[in-house]
């Protein structure tokens, strides 16, 4: 019994020297072993420990931990990418996982969001159809009037649009070139944008269209 009452104590100890070599990422597992390594020292056997972690949630606290350094770390990376959906994404997992009060319901919750959120899904949508809407208004610029290339890229142009605005219904070509995870996939200088500009909103007030 004390070599087991040890070997917990062990594993808490070697698990928080393992996760204090980057803080910074592991804060909530830190705290998490923390206090486990505190409920070992009041409980003062492998059977009082046990009867604890019982009354406590059998260590849902551990998996929640865990779940929230992961989600709490990458919206960090997101919002320092400017990716405003997916960072709020993460912010709403981590709302839920503080929610859960144990393992099935951590787990029910967590999958019935991913079932439901749309937000990420959304964002790559509209940053995946912004190369060819940009595309397709660089041809725009330089297609020959009344030609089948023009025709093509107006159909090219139209589809993308349509598809980045059903993913972001605030899109704008102020947004375009404003939102950093926009603007960033964007080769064109922002004095070239200046001229294609002008045919976007040619396009979108509906010339050739």
């Amino acid at each position: 019994m004390g070599n087991s009452f040890e070997m917990q104590k062990r594993y808490f100890t070697s698990q928080l020297k393992q996760l204090g070599t980057k803080p910074e990422l592991n804060r909530a597992r830190i705290k998490d072993c923390e206090y486990y390594l505190e409920v070992l020292e009041k409980a003062g056997s492998p059977d009082e420990f046990k009867k604890r972690i019982q009354q406590t949630g059998n260590m849902v606290s551990t998996a929640k931990a865990e779940s929230y350094d992961r989600y709490d770390n990458r919206a960090f990376i997101y919002e320092e990418l400017e990716q405003e959906k997916k960072a709020e994404e993460d912010r709403l997992r981590l709302e839920i996982i503080e929610s859960a009060e144990n393992h099935t319901e951590l787990s029910q919750k967590l999958e019935d969001f991913e079932q439901s959120t749309e937000l990420s899904f959304n964002e790559n949508k509209a940053i995946t159809s912004l190369g060819s809407v940009i595309n397709a208004v660089f041809h725009l610029h330089t297609d020959a009037k009344g030609s089948a290339d023009e025709e093509r890229s107006l159909v090219k142009f139209h589809a993308y649009w349509k598809l980045m605005r059903e993913a972001d219904p605030h899109v704008s070509w102020e947004k375009i070139i404003s939102y950093k995870p926009y603007r960033d996939r964007i080769i064109f200088t922002d004095e070239q944008l200046t001229v294609l500009e002008k045919v976007f909103r040619e396009v979108c007030d509906g010339r050739n269209s």
